[in-house]
């Protein structure tokens, strides 16, 4: 069975998304190709859920910090999932 994804995940959700579906059906293919056991599959599921998990502690932890600098005047939003930076008075 081809390795899984664990922890060289992408910062954003699309690419984790098409990350995690990649690694769904490389588990599927080898659960038909009877190389996986259930304890196999519950110990990806694991690692998979605490993945998605930490990067949505990751985005909010951005989140707050983007937050605290804007109150203190820094030009500083989240614009489209990306942090930028803006123009004073926006």
């Amino acid at each position: 069975m081809e390795p899984l994804v664990t922890n060289d995940l992408a910062n954003d959700f699309d690419a984790i998304r098409d990350q995690l579906v990649d690694n769904f059906v490389k588990i599927q293919q080898g659960v038909n190709d009877g190389m996986v056991d259930r304890a196999t599959i519950d110990g990806f599921k694991k690692k998979l859920d605490q993945l998605l998990t930490d990067s949505k502690i990751r985005v909010a932890n951005v989140q707050a910090i983007v937050k605290i600098l804007s109150d203190y005047d820094v030009p500083i939003a989240i614009v489209d999932g990306k942090v930028t930076r803006t123009e004073e008075g926006e």
